[in-house]
């Protein structure tokens, strides 16, 4: 995904960009005024609180387009840029929306009727395994399901 982040007047605006946290692919493409063209290499900072402690990420980049590192645990990033020059730009600010990976839980399983339930459709699936082992069980092996479906053993 590619946020647009303009920079005018030494000021960094991402206009209603948001980044879903936990993600690697989000990428920024900067449309940076004439003053930053000779100045290279640019580097984007990546400002943000997390957990109580104050944390930045600094990524040299060469052109217009940087990685942005992968987010998590937070709800505001502060995106600048400064280069080796001393020139320095403003930070646009960017929200983060929590993946569902950040989001704290007891973690369950699900119950035993629901596995069987799960491994008694699949093997109601013609041909889908066919000439293919496929096996499933939970952590204590006791739900078990053949590749052709023959037979489903649910142990209680």
């Amino acid at each position: 995904m590619e946020i647009p982040v303009t920079v005018r007047n030494r000021c960094a605006d991402a206009g209603h960009a948001a980044i879903v946290c936990g993600n690697s692919d989000y990428t920024v493409r900067f449309d940076f005024d004439g003053e930053w063209d000779p100045l290279a290499p640019k580097h984007a900072r990546f400002r943000f609180r997390k957990n109580g402690q104050e944390c930045c990420i600094d990524v040299p980049f060469a052109g217009d387009c940087c990685t942005v590192p992968v987010l998590s645990g937070i709800d505001l990033v502060a995106l600048g840029v400064w280069t080796d020059a001393l020139r320095t730009s403003a930070p646009a600010r960017i929200p983060c929306i929590s993946c569902i990976s950040d989001l704290e839980g007891e973690r369950k399983q699900p119950s035993g009727s629901l596995i069987c339930r799960i491994l008694q459709r699949l093997a109601e699936i013609r041909g889908g395994f066919a000439g293919r082992f496929c096996a499933l069980a939970d952590s204590g092996g006791d739900f078990i399901c053949t590749a052709d479906g023959a037979y489903i053993i649910c142990k209680e």
